[in-house]
């Protein structure tokens, strides 16, 4: 369709070129095909010129404002990322832990999910995929002084590295990270590859947190690799529990997420505007079912 639109344009420039070169030569009399000629190519040329000039000037301004796009995003990422690690300075961390980078929680992300756990009080929290979150979750419950987070992990080189930064925290009583394969499993009529579930996490009686943050998604780039994560555990989940969703702004967790709401319409959603974008779902009737922005 591009290429039909480029040759319909240069047909009307050339087509305009002869017409204008035709009225210039039989305004000052000139009438014969030698003599419209040199008119002609001077008045094509000229139009030429200023076809490129007027495209290259528009590439480089195009170019010059997806880079100054790209330099605002950036800044506003630093800055959220800055507020994030202001709002948990307060949390006494044993040493300064690794947010943001390609895979790891954002400081903005973490905060959220530190309020999440200062309000809920949880006594069982899950997370899917581990990290520096397992090490600030597990500080927030030491400080509350109950709570044990169960952490999840396909990959066990990282799950190793993950213990030992617990064990580094101190926090051998508040966190346990658990290795989980990936296996083929079919949930809601579909294939995923997901977590094998080990025995201590399905003894569960009840999950007050649920946090979403694996499987990764370039297991299945396409799909929806953490779609499981509910129906799943939804039997386990407490009366009042939460689920913290990471990385909310991408497709694959928006379309995850409204399934998850047409499947369980008991659940209701809020988005936070962080950097990856975060989602909390809940159960609480007074949102009358519909997505809060804040």
């Amino acid at each position: 369709m591009g290429d039909i639109l480029a040759a319909l344009k240069a047909g009307l420039v050339v087509g305009a070129s002869g017409a204008a070169a035709t009225a210039v030569a039989a305004a000052v009399g000139l009438t014969s095909g030698t003599a419209i000629a040199p008119v002609g190519v001077v008045l094509c040329f000229l139009t030429m010129l200023t076809h490129y000039w007027k495209t290259q000037h528009a590439r480089i301004a195009a170019e010059e404002l997806d880079l100054i796009r790209r330099r605002f995003g950036a800044l506003e990422q630093q800055i959220a990322e800055a507020q994030g690690l202001v709002q948990l300075g307060s949390l006494r961390l044993p040493y300064p832990l690794a947010f943001g980078g390609d895979y790891a929680l954002t400081a903005d992300a973490a905060a959220v999910l530190a309020r999440q756990v200062a309000l809920c009080r949880p006594n069982v929290v899950v997370e899917l995929g581990s990290g520096v979150s397992t090490v600030l979750v597990g500080k927030l419950l030491q400080d509350q002084g109950h709570g044990r987070v169960y952490s999840l992990d396909h990959d066990s080189a990282w799950a190793e590295e993950t213990r030992k930064q617990v064990r580094a925290a101190g926090l051998q009583d508040q966190a346990e990270v658990l290795d989980a394969p990936l296996s083929r499993q079919e949930v809601d009529g579909q294939q995923f590859l997901w977590y094998e579930i080990p025995a201590k996490v399905n003894e569960l009686a009840q999950i007050d947190l649920l946090i979403v943050d694996g499987p990764p998604q370039a297991i299945d780039p396409d799909g929806l690799p953490r779609y499981p994560a509910l129906p799943k555990l939804l039997p386990q989940l407490s009366a009042d529990a939460t689920i913290f969703i990471d990385d909310a702004k991408r497709p694959g967790e928006r379309e995850m997420v409204r399934r998850w709401v047409e499947r369980f319409p008991g659940w209701k959603t809020t988005l936070l505007q962080t950097g990856p974008g975060t989602c909390l779902l809940y159960r609480n009737p007074s949102t009358g079912g519909q997505d809060r922005k804040m």
